[in-house]
């Protein structure tokens, strides 16, 4: 039977660069919101927020679309972004697989240390994800407020990348690989 491997968390926690390099070394589906939104942005464009976020809803519908297929069809998939509490609701509630074929990372970091990380992403991040300006340190940790592992999916690991090393990478590879393995 499919499994399923949600990776989410807060802000700059390096959810897209764990999630690439688990598909890439697991050779497992992987499906980032970012990008699909990226290609949404592209091609229809948007004018104000209220339309990016609309571009954000499309996205996650599509993911949770192609999620689903992939699963009937038997196709382990892991899915990256930093879903909301009600989007992972209704990702619960489409599940066509067992809740024990979930693996959840939940991914986090101190704040000092993960705002940095954002400010300094900001420039080069694709005009999509800057529909809001710069914020402030106060409004980011206020964000984090939206994001508990208590809302995760099936089995969960917290991942801590306030100083992310290779050795934490393996951790990561092995808990997936065993996750993977079990019938």
């Amino acid at each position: 039977m499919a499994k399923l491997i949600i990776i989410t968390g807060f802000l700059a926690t390096m959810k897209t660069t764990i999630s690439q390099r688990l598909g890439n070394d697991l050779n497992i589906v992987c499906l980032n919101k970012d990008s699909f939104k990226e290609v949404l942005g592209d091609t229809i464009g948007y004018t104000n927020r209220e339309e990016n976020l609309k571009l954000s809803q499309a996205t996650f519908k599509i993911m949770k679309m192609m999620t689903e297929k992939l699963l009937v069809s038997g196709i382990d998939v892991m899915i990256e972004s930093n879903f909301k509490p009600h989007e992972l609701a209704e990702l619960k509630e489409m599940l066509p697989i067992p809740i024990a074929n979930v693996l959840s990372l939940f991914v986090y970091g101190q704040p000092e240390v993960i705002y940095q990380r954002y400010k300094s992403r900001q420039p080069n991040r694709h005009i999509v994800h800057k529909s809001i300006n710069l914020m402030s340190y106060d409004t980011f940790v206020t964000s984090m407020d939206g994001y508990r592992s208590s809302d995760c999916l099936g089995q969960v690991i917290s991942v801590d990348t306030t100083e992310f090393s290779e050795q934490k990478y393996n951790s990561i590879l092995e808990s997936t690989k065993c996750f993977l393995a079990t019938k």
